[in-house]
């Protein structure tokens, strides 16, 4: 094992001094770590071990909302407390704002994530990005979709832009052998403008502000996900994701998450960078997240019986990243109304 990393680092390596690439720590993660369930391990192409779904996760595949059905907000705080810095700031911070909005056609999606780190061993600067999807389920297993995105930096003296459009699709096979609801979603992500290598306040992972180029241009990411227990009242899963930023670097996350009467959801998360571990960064601790589904009465929006109840779930996330940033990642999700569980009922000569 160890030397199948020592040949991809090398590899990936000579790749990086091909075509400018010199991401900052963390900066190819940085849309899973701006979201409690998006770190926890839903943070993929596939939605996670038991398909985990909030408007950021189109950062990762722009077709796993095609299948929501109801109006979807989301808004997250994370704060990363770096205890180790020698210099700079110890505290860094992120938000998003998000949104789902199912229409007869399409399901449209978008979210904002501002993310402002100076730490002198994660410095990404000050940014924000968009991102704006929809998808579509053309079958009921098949669902495609499509972002455009854009994002501003902001740093001590220069700025910059990144503009572009993720593609991606997801497929929901029948159950195989041992693994219920496996699930296959690929994406294309980041087909447009990274941020420009002469943007130099960013400190890449080799320590030098020399060829920062961030989110990597033409990100192709795959995962599979899986449930390998089912039981009455006891749901467990579990998913693994490659993700190759042009195809000079690989991440490589695995996650298993176990629900409890499709109320509480506990899940345990790993991920590495092979650029990062070949510049001699620590490896990451598995991340440990909690989400705790409560019903809510929200008969007040609306006369329709499908108002009657709503799902608030909070939840919340903690990594330690780097070997001493420790990233606290909360969130809470409002699921307006309640999702339809009854199929169509076709009736056919008037029952006779």
């Amino acid at each position: 094992m160890k030397k199948v990393a020592v040949v991809l680092a090398t590899l990936l390596g000579a790749a990086s001094r091909l075509f400018a690439y010199n991401p900052p720590v963390g900066g190819e993660s940085i849309f899973r770590i701006g979201n409690p369930d998006l770190l926890a391990g839903a943070g993929t192409a596939s939605g996670g071990p038991v398909f985990t779904v909030v408007p950021a996760s189109i950062a990762f595949n722009p077709a796993l909302t095609a299948f929501e059905q109801r109006v979807v907000l989301n808004v997250t705080y994370v704060g990363m407390l770096d205890l180790k810095s020698d210099e700079g700031d110890k505290y860094g911070q992120a938000f998003q704002l998000g949104l789902i909005i199912p229409t007869k056609w399409f399901v449209f999606t978008g979210f904002t994530q501002g993310s402002f780190s100076k730490i002198s061993r994660s410095y990404w600067t000050n940014s924000m990005n968009f991102k704006f999807g929809i998808s579509k389920d053309v079958t009921e297993k098949l669902s495609l979709g499509a972002n455009i995105y854009s994002g501003f930096y902001f740093g001590e003296n220069k700025s910059d832009f990144t503009i572009g459009l993720d593609l991606g699709v997801l497929y929901r096979f029948d159950d195989i052998a041992f693994m219920k609801s496996p699930r296959l979603g690929i994406s294309f992500l980041n087909l447009g403008k990274p941020l420009g290598s002469d943007f130099h306040d960013v400190i890449g992972a080799n320590d030098t502000t020399d060829d920062v180029s961030f989110p990597g241009i033409i990100t192709p990411h795959g995962s599979f996900a899986f449930t390998f227990l089912k039981m009455r009242n006891l749901e467990a899963g579990f998913s693994l994701g490659l993700t190759f930023p042009f195809f000079q670097n690989m991440l490589v996350d695995t996650a298993v998450a176990l629900c409890y009467k499709n109320m509480v959801q506990f899940s345990i998360t790993w991920d590495a960078n092979v650029y990062e571990l070949a510049y001699d960064k620590k490896a990451n601790i598995p991340a440990v997240g909690l989400g705790i589904r409560f019903a809510i009465n929200s008969r007040r929006i609306s006369k329709n019986a499908d108002w009657e109840q709503s799902e608030l779930r909070p939840s919340f996330t903690w990594q330690n990243r780097n070997n001493g940033i420790n990233i606290f990642s909360t969130g809470m999700n409002l699921a307006l109304g309640l999702a339809d569980t009854t199929p169509p009922e076709i009736i056919l000569w008037n029952e006779e």
